[in-house]
This record gives C-alpha cells, structure tokens and sequence, in this order.
C-alpha cells in the first residue's frame, strides 16, 4: 500500500508495491495466494458448468431422477467451494484470521486422529 502523487492529488495505491515500487516477500506470496484461490475458483465454476452439460457423467441424465440428482449434487458441491474460496481468500488476509484457521486445522486434525483411535478399538474389541 502506496501513497503516490499525481499532480498533488494524493490517490490510494494498492498495487503490492512499496514506496520505492520493490515488492516485500509478504505481498508477494499474498498476491500469489490472490491469484491462487482466484484460479481455483475459476477452475471449479468450469468444471461443474462442463460435468452439468456434458452429457457423460456419474449417473446418465436419461435415468429420471437420480440424472437430474447427481447434476444438482456437482452444482451444490461447486458452489459451495466456490464460497469456501472466497471465505478463506477473505478470512487469511489478517492475522487473526490466519491464526484462527491454524488453531481449527489443528483442532480438526485432534478429533480426527481421536475418532480413528476410538475407531481402532472398537473395532479391535468386535474381531
């Protein structure tokens, strides 16, 4: 974030630039993490928009319900990591944010690992 002067007028610059027009190291990897997610979001909406109209897919759009189900299901799980990207693109710009997705990561990687352990004995106890 810049501030340059365009004839006296100052104007707002937000350009990954610093005063003397270098790049630091962390606007570089969050214009690269910008660009990412963008591309990610780009490359699901085509996806989902090609496995909807294409007429080959999981289940054929001639059997009557389950066709027409499985085309809505890609829709709704594109959208929804359409949203997710645009979430997390919004929630990892602050530090707090940061932090707060590595404290769920973590957490969610705690109850993973526990609910296979207790899967593990159960299934130790039944064989």
């Amino acid at each position: 974030m810049t501030y340059r002067n365009d004839q006296d007028d100052y104007k707002y610059d937000d350009d990954y630039a610093d005063a003397d027009g270098q790049h630091s190291g962390g606007q570089i990897v969050q214009q690269a993490f910008d660009w990412g997610i963008s591309g990610s979001i780009l490359a699901i909406i085509i996806l989902t928009v090609l496995y909807t109209f294409f007429p080959i897919d999981a289940i054929p759009d001639f059997i009557p319900v389950a066709g027409q189900a499985d085309d809505i299901a890609a829709i709704l799980a594109g959208g929804g990591s359409v949203s997710f990207l645009a979430v997390l693109r919004f929630v990892l710009r602050t530090r707090i944010g940061r932090w707060g997705c590595l404290i769920v990561i973590t957490l969610s990687a705690i109850g993973a690992f526990t609910i296979f352990w207790l899967l593990m004995q159960v299934f130790d106890s039944v064989l």
